[in-house]
């Protein structure tokens, strides 16, 4: 799934690439998949899209947001996959769930893994969408500062049930961070995923928001995950301290060799010396 250091990069560069652009052409693809949701349905989607011009492209979390003047948005959320741009001439990809011709015969492609929901906003609809997701503080915003960080573990409603793992994920505090980076968040804050959020200390907050910070600063500017491609199909160049491939291998602070447990239907990947 990509995160928002993947979205950003994501939405920079289409931005870059293809608004201006007019389509002439679009589908919600040839590939059917029951985990990807579309709204309207795909055949409505289809008729909707020909010649709507492309406006400004965002992110919001792990979302990707692409204008269509002169009042729509086309939303592409919570996924995992590719999202590619592709030269005129250049053969499509065997499987795509959406598809952007535009006037100069370039064209774009979503195609998604595991799950993933598109669909295009009416100027009403995006207020409501907006509305709906404005409780949650991005990190790479300047509104992100830590005492509104601090605020937002100790304002938590589920603090006395929840660990720090959910606070994280669920998408309700802190927007765009899944269990990948989260992995490093919480080894360089030295939390332990199962810690309960009443637990965490105040100088544990401010750890944990230094993490945050340095974490997705420096996973942005690296243009996301090595296991993540951005929209030229190119790997990005942020290696991850803790995940699968460093299972094993000695803690870079310690080394505590890294160990991977399970917890909350996921992967974790700590080291018990330095995360108690």
């Amino acid at each position: 799934m990509i995160e928002l250091p993947e979205a950003v990069t994501l939405a920079r560069q289409l931005n870059e690439t293809i608004k201006g652009k007019r389509i002439v052409e679009g589908s919600a693809g040839e590939s059917t998949h029951k985990w990807v949701f579309y709204k309207p349905c795909r055949e409505k989607l289809a008729k909707l899209l020909p010649g709507k011009k492309v406006g400004d492209v965002t992110s919001a979390g792990r979302s990707i947001h692409i204008g269509l003047e002169p009042n729509e948005m086309l939303v592409i959320d919570e996924f995992g996959g590719k999202v590619l741009y592709h030269d005129p001439g250049a053969g499509l990809p065997k499987k795509y769930h959406l598809f952007l011709k535009f006037e100069d015969n370039s064209f774009f492609t979503v195609a998604i893994q595991g799950w993933g929901f598109i669909s295009t906003l009416t100027e009403w609809k995006q207020s409501k969408w907006v509305i709906l997701r404005s409780n949650a503080i991005s990190p790479f915003g300047v509104e992100f500062t830590s005492e509104r960080f601090i605020d937002l573990v100790e304002r938590y409603e589920d603090k006395e049930k929840d660990s720090i793992k959910t606070f994280f994920t669920n998408g309700r505090s802190v927007a765009g961070i899944g269990n990948s980076y989260l992995q490093d968040i919480l080894f360089c804050g030295k939390v332990h995923p199962k810690r309960k959020v009443t637990d965490i200390t105040t100088s544990e907050k401010k750890a944990l928001y230094r993490a945050v910070k340095d974490t997705i600063e420096q996973a942005i500017q690296q243009n996301g995950r090595t296991s993540e491609r951005d929209i030229f199909d190119k790997p990005g160049n942020y290696s991850p301290i803790m995940d699968r491939y460093t299972v094993g291998k000695p803690c870079p602070n310690c080394g505590t060799g890294i160990q991977k447990i399970g917890y909350l239907g996921g992967s974790c990947y700590i080291c018990s010396a330095c995360q108690k």
